[in-house]
């Protein structure tokens, strides 16, 4: 099974959105060249990925895969593998 637990997914989807939104957009600007973003929102993820919509004022919008460094086989990964994303995109965009 590739996905975690619905309950859990949407709680996690919700709290990324609303505490969380600049590690979005730093993750989609510093690992998938999205230079345009000024927002973004994490939509879903499962195990091996997530998957963020890319944002800007103009209206633009886009929908990255961003996947993880190695799957994730408990849902107290995520926390971590999302940080370590995080890390390696503000790295990146120094």
């Amino acid at each position: 099974m590739k996905t975690f637990d619905q309950k859990f997914v949407d709680s996690a989807v919700e709290h990324v959105n609303e505490d969380h939104r600049d590690a979005m957009v730093d993750i989609l600007t510093g690992l998938c060249e999205a230079n345009w973003v000024t927002d973004a929102e994490l939509i879903h993820f499962d195990k091996e990925k997530m998957e963020v919509r890319g944002l800007n004022a103009e209206g633009r919008e886009e929908i990255f895969t961003v996947p993880y460094d190695a799957p994730l086989e408990k849902s107290n990964q995520f926390r971590p593998t999302l940080i370590a994303l995080l890390q390696r995109a503000r790295a990146e965009l120094k």
